[in-house]
């Protein structure tokens, strides 16, 4: 195994990094305090970003730092293929029993809602990830379930995630009142060479790399950079393919022939 090569305590680069860990870089922070005013004004905030940005990570963290004796966190899964998955997945999630009826359904949710805010003080915080693959039947429905009457302050905190797709769907004229309901938008831009450095050190250091210690070379971090384009699902998959092959070639440095070789196997994956 690698890490005992390197003499790791971890496998670095994980998906499952503990939110408390992930790198707070210029974009992590601003995403997560545009979420916060989301919250506190039960806005509705589009996340966007490619794929392997990071976006569902950065929001994670910041879910995992509400207070939940002020928040109830609602957090739906795909698929949801129909306005009724919808209301029957927030109320199951919600531990409540789910009506006959689409419109009863509406009624459980809104009421339930209402409760939450007015009763036990809490804060709804409902979030939908991977929502560029919501149909466009959902929008609508989903704008007129956290709605509050007379347009005054809303039912909850929504807060959608997707690929850029989410954004251009959002454009399209069905879909004007709700789009004229986003408080916050949120755009998750690849990291510059500089964060993207910063990124590899850090996840090496939360996996036991002693300091002082060098792992890459400056090729092979040049290599990982321009391969990566500042993705960070990318530069996670290079970076281990790296020390594997780093590894097992018994190189105590890795420079840039170990990396070349995990780019061409990622490649012909």
């Amino acid at each position: 195994m690698f890490t005992t090569f390197y003499g790791l305590q971890s496998v670095p680069f994980s998906r499952t990094l503990q939110t408390n860990d992930i790198l707070a870089t210029a974009s992590v922070k601003e995403l997560q305090a545009r979420l916060a005013l989301t919250v506190r004004e039960r806005g509705l905030a589009v996340v966007t970003g490619e794929v392997g940005s990071g976006k569902s990570t950065a929001v994670r963290a910041f879910l995992a730092s509400l207070d939940p004796n002020r928040h109830t966190v609602v957090t739906l899964t795909w698929p949801i293929p129909s306005p009724s998955a919808l209301y029957r997945q927030l109320l199951m999630a919600l531990n409540q029993p789910v009506p006959f009826g689409v419109t009863a359904q509406v009624a459980a949710v809104r009421s339930v809602l209402a409760d939450l805010i007015s009763t036990q003080r809490k804060t709804p915080v409902l979030v939908i990830d991977e929502a560029h693959l919501l149909g466009h039947a959902l929008i609508d429905p989903l704008r007129t379930l956290v709605s509050a009457q007379l347009d005054s302050q809303s039912l909850a905190a929504l807060i959608l995630i997707g690929q850029p797709d989410l954004r251009r769907m959002l454009q399209l004229s069905p879909h004007a009142a709700f789009a004229q309901r986003i408080t916050h938008r949120c755009h998750m831009e690849p990291l510059p060479l500089e964060a993207t450095l910063a990124y590899i050190q850090h996840h090496l250091k939360i996996a036991g790399l002693k300091n002082g210690t060098t792992l890459f070379s400056d090729d092979a971090l040049t290599r990982i950079a321009e391969w990566a384009q500042g993705i960070p699902r990318r530069i996670n998959q290079v970076c281990v393919a790296a020390l594997v092959a780093g590894a097992v070639a018994k190189a105590k440095v890795i420079d840039d022939t170990p990396v070349r070789q995990a780019i061409n196997d990622l490649e012909h994956e």
